[in-house]
C-alpha cells in the first residue's frame, strides 16, 4: 500500500497498524546510543526509519513522520518478521518492474553478508503512484556496530529525486539551528544607527563595522576569507551609490561573500539595480531584529551549505565530481535528453597500489590527475566523474555507438602521455544504457564487464552484453535462493570413495555437494561454489555440508556399522571466519564421533603458509582434526607449506595424473611421492579414470586413488547401497 507523506518529506512507509507515537519511539530509541546516533547520521529528511534484530529478524520503528495507515484489512503486527513486512511492501508498492530484483537485494541474510564487509549500503528501486506516477526511491541500510558484532541493522527510506544532502549539510554546520559565531561586516554610515546595529548583532554573530565605503572596502580585503556576510546600509555617502556593490562585483575574490542591503527606499528600481550588482537580500527600515537576524541566518547558512556542497561534488585532486555529484548530473543528463542513447565507461587502473609503492604517493597523485584531465577532455557530450580510489566513470551521449577501434586509439594515446611508463587502464562499457534501470545499475554493468577482464593481461576493453547479463541475473538469482535452499536442505551431500591402491579396499570418501532445486533441477558445483566463494556464501555452505557428514557418521556409529572416515572441504574463507574450530568441534562432539571419521581438505592455495594460518591449523590439529591438502599441483604448490603445516595425506591434483603417461609427468609424481613419504605422509590421486594410470600409481607406490576409473560420485543413500554393498558382496 502506497502511503502519502506529510508535506515537506521524502521518506517512504512501511506502516503498522499499531504506530507509536514520535515521543515513544525516541524514548526507545535513547537505550541504544550508537542507534541513536546512525539515525542522526542519515538526516532528518530520512522520516522513516526501521531496525531490524539481526537475531530474531524483529523490526521496530525508529522514526516515523509519515501519515498513519495500514496494509490490508487487519494491518501488520508488531511481532511480524522483517521477511514478512518486505514482501508485502515490495508487492503493494514497488513498481512490478522492479520487484523481483527488490525481493533479491532485500533479501536480510544477503544483506548482513555485504554489511560484514562495508558499513552502509543502497538499494535503488521504483515506485508506482496510484496515478501512475513513477518516481525513484532508495533505502540506505547500514549496520549499528563493527563488521564483527553488529547485531542491528538501519534501515532508511528517502525518495532518491530529493536533494537530501542540503538539509544533512545544514544540521553538520548548524547543530543549534543557528549561524552563531559567524563574522560579519555592517557598512553604515551614521553612528548612532551603527552601533544600534552592532549592539543588536553581537550576541549572535562576530561583528566589524565600517562608517563608509573606503573603509568598509579596506576591511573587507582584511577579512574576505573569513566573513559570512555583509550588512551594507544604501545611505553611505558615496560618489554613486551602487559604487561599492560595483567594486565587489569586480573582485572574483569578493563576490563570495553575500550582501544584505538595509534601506529606507521603497523604490522598485533601486532593489532592482542593487539585485543586478550582486545582493541577496533586502531589509527595509524601520526593521525588525528577529526579522533581520534570521534574515542573515538564511543567508549565512545558504552560502555555507552551499561552499560545503561544492567541496563535498567535486573531487579534490582531480577537480572531477565525486561518486554521489556524478550520480546526481548523470541522471539530469538522461531526464533532458530522452531522445539520446547513453553510454557509460568506467575506467580502472591496474596496479595502482604498486604504482603508489614504486613511485611514491606524489606520483600516483599525478596519475590521477592526469587521467583525470584527460578523460574531462575526452568527453565532450556527457560529464566525468572519481567514482573512488583508482575508478573513474563516464556518461557519455551524442553517438550511437562506441566503436572498439576508436577505444583502442583512445587508450595508446593515454597511455602514451602518461607520467609514468607501462600505465595500464582496463575499461567496461555499458552501451545504450537501459535508462528505466537505477543509475547504481547502470554503473554496476559497466563495472561487471570490467570485472570480467581483470586478470586478462591481453585485454583491456570488456563490453556488457547479453550473456554477461543473463550470467549476472543467474548469480543474483542463485545468490538470492541460497538461504531458501539452505532451510530446504536443496543442498545434497553426494560421496565418491577412495581406495587402497595394494588392496583395492574403499578406504574412505570425500563429501561434495550438489544443489538440487525445488523443481528437479540441478545446478552445477563449478556454477554456485565459485560464486559463493566470492561473496562469502561458501562459509555457511561450508558448515552445512560438514553437518551433514557429522549427522551421517553418527547414524551409521549407532547402527553399529564400521567407521569410513568421509572427508570435508574447507574454503579459505572458512579458515578465516572467527569462531570456525569452536564451531566444528561441538559439532562433532553433539554427533558423538571421533574426529578421525571427518578429515579436513584444504586446498594448496588456502593453505599458503603465513602466521596466521600457521596458528589456525595448529588449532584444528590440537583439537583432533586430520589434514589433506587438496588439489596439490593445481596452483602454487608451497613447500614451505607442506614443511610447516601438518598434514595428513596429501592429493595430487587431476592436473598432474593426466600427464602420468608422460615420462617427465611421471617423474614429477614419482618424486612428489617420495617426498610427501619422507615428511610422514599418505599420498592419494585423485581424477583417476584409467587403468593405465592406476597400474602406474601402483608402480609408484601411491597410497590410496579416487576417481572414475572406480565410482562417480554419488548421494549418500545410493553410495551406502550401490558401493559400499556392492564391495561387499564381490568379496563374500
Amino acid at each position: 500500500m502506497e502511503i502519502p507523506l506529510e508535506s515537506g518529506g521524502t521518506g517512504h512507509a512501511l506502516v503498522f497498524s499499531d504506530t507509536e507515537t514520535n515521543d515513544e519511539i525516541s524514548s526507545g530509541m535513547m537505550e541504544n546510543p550508537i542507534l541513536m546516533g546512525i539515525i542522526n547520521v542519515l538526516g532528518k529528511n530520512f522520516i522513516n526509519i526501521y531496525s531490524v534484530d539481526r537475531e530474531t529478524h524483529k523490526v521496530q520503528v525508529c522514526r516515523f513522520q509519515g501519515q498513519s495507515g495500514a496494509y490490508g484489512e487487519e494491518g501488520l503486527r508488531r511481532d511480524e518478521s522483517y521477511e514478512k513486512i518486505m514482501d508485502i511492501y515490495i508487492e503493494s508498492s514497488v513498481a512490478a518492474e522492479d520487484r523481483i530484483r527488490m525481493h533479491q537485494m532485500m533479501d536480510f541474510e544477503k544483506i548482513c553478508q555485504r554489511l560484514t564487509r562495508i558499513p552502509q549500503l543502497m538499494v535503488h528501486y521504483r515506485v508506482r503512484r496510484s496515478n501512475g506516477r513513477i518516481e525513484y526511491f532508495y533505502v540506505k541500510c547500514a549496520r549499528v556496530g563493527t563488521a564483527e558484532d553488529f547485531q542491528t541493522v538501519v534501515f532508511a527510506f528517502a525518495n532518491e529525486d530529493m536533494d537530501v544532502r542540503y538539509s544533512e549539510m545544514e544540521a553538520i554546520l548548524e547543530p543549534g539551528g543557528t549561524a552563531s559565531g559567524r563574522k560579519l561586516l555592517i557598512v553604515v554610515n551614521d553612528e548612532t544607527d551603527r552601533k544600534a546595529l552592532t549592539e543588536h548583532l553581537e550576541g549572535s554573530f562576530e561583528v566589524i563595522s565600517a562608517m563608509n565605503e573606503a573603509e568598509g572596502m579596506k576591511r573587507l580585503s582584511e577579512n574576505y576569507k573569513t566573513l559570512s556576510a555583509i550588512l551594507l546600509d544604501m545611505s553611505v555617502p558615496v560618489c554613486d551609490e551602487f559604487q561599492f556593490l560595483e567594486l565587489i562585483r569586480d573582485d572574483v575574490m569578493l563576490t563570495s561573500v553575500p550582501v544584505i542591503i538595509i534601506t529606507g527606499s521603497n523604490r522598485l528600481e533601486d532593489e532592482v539595480r542593487c539585485l543586478e550588482l550582486g545582493a541577496v537580500d533586502f531589509v527595509r527600515k524601520p526593521y525588525n531584529v528577529r526579522i533581520l537576524k534570521s534574515k542573515i541566518n538564511n543567508v549565512i547558512k545558504l552560502r555555507e551549505s552551499v561552499m560545503v556542497l561544492s567541496a563535498l561534488e567535486y573531487d579534490d585532486l582531480t577537480g572531477l565530481y565525486i561518486r554521489q555529484a556524478f550520480f546526481h548530473h548523470a541522471k539530469t543528463l538522461m531526464r533532458f535528453n530522452t531522445n539520446q542513447d547513453f553510454h557509460v565507461v568506467v575506467a580502472d587502473i591496474k596496479n595502482f597500489k604498486w604504482i603508489n609503492g614504486t613511485y611514491g604517493e606524489k606520483t600516483g597523485d599525478q596519475v590521477l590527475t592526469y587521467l583525470g584531465d584527460t578523460y574531462r577532455n575526452q568527453v565532450r557530450y556527457g560529464t566525468v566523474g572519481r567514482y573512488g580510489g583508482d575508478q573513474f566513470v563516464a556518461i557519455i551521449y551524442g553517438k550511437k555507438e562506441i566503436r572498439m577501434a576508436d577505444m583502442e586509439k583512445f587508450i595508446h594515446r593515454v597511455e602514451s602521455g602518461a607520467p609514468i611508463p607501462n600505465l595500464v587502464v582496463n575499461y567496461g562499457v555499458y552501451e545504450n544504457v537501459d535508462k528505466t534501470l537505477p543509475f547504481t545499475l547502470i554503473c554496476d554493468r559497466a563495472f561487471l564487464a570490467m570485472k570480467s577482464i581483470r586478470d586478462d593481461y591481453e585485454h583491456q576493453i570488456a563490453f556488457y552484453d547479453d550473456e554477461m547479463r543473463k550470467r549476472h541475473i543467474r548469480n543474483g538469482q542463485m545468490e538470492n535462493a541460497f538461504v531458501e535452499a539452505i532451510r530446504n536442505e536443496e543442498f545434497v551431500v553426494y560421496l565418491q570413495p577412495k581406495y587402497s591402491v595394494e588392496t583395492e579396499e574403499i578406504v574412505g570418501a570425500e563429501a561434495l555437494v550438489r544443489w538440487k532445486r525445488a523443481g528437479g533441477t540441478m545446478v552445477s558445483p563449478g556454477e554456485f561454489i565459485p560464486l559463493f566463494e566470492k561473496d562469502g556464501l561458501i562459509v555457511r555452505l561450508d558448515e552445512y555440508v560438514f553437518r551433514k557428514v557429522c549427522s551421517i557418521q553418527g547414524e551409521r556409529i549407532r547402527s553399529g556399522k564400521k567407521i569410513l572416515p568421509i572427508s570435508v572441504n574447507l574454503s579459505r574463507a572458512s579458515i578465516h571466519y572467527d569462531n570456525m574450530i569452536c564451531r566444528y568441534v561441538k559439532i562433532v562432539e553433539e554427533n558423538g564421533i571421533p574426529f578421525s571419521s571427518v578429515p579436513i581438505e584444504l586446498t594448496e592455495t588456502a593453505t599458503l603458509y603465513n602466521d596466521r594460518i600457521s596458528k589456525l591449523i595448529e588449532k584444528m590439529v590440537d583439537a583432533g582434526f586430520e589434514l589433506h591438502m587438496d588439489d596439490f599441483g593445481s596452483g602454487y604448490s608451497s613447500m614451505t607449506s607442506l614443511n610447516q603445516l601438518p598434514f595428513d595425506t596429501l592429493k595430487l591434483d587431476k592436473s598432474l595424473i593426466d600427464y602420468i603417461e608422460n615420462f617427465r609427468g611421471q617423474q614429477v609424481i614419482r618424486h612428489t611421492i617420495s617426498l610427501a613419504h619422507s615428511l610422514g605422509m599418505k599420498v592419494l590421486a585423485e581424477g583417476v579414470e584409467k587403468a593405465k594410470q592406476v597400474e602406474i600409481l601402483r608402480s609408484l607406490s601411491c597410497d590410496e586413488i579416487q576417481g572414475f576409473y572406480y565410482a562417480r560420485p554419488l548421494p549418500w543413500e545410493n553410495f551406502e547401497t550401490k558401493v559400499i554393498r556392492a564391495k561387499e558382496a564381490c568379496k563374500k
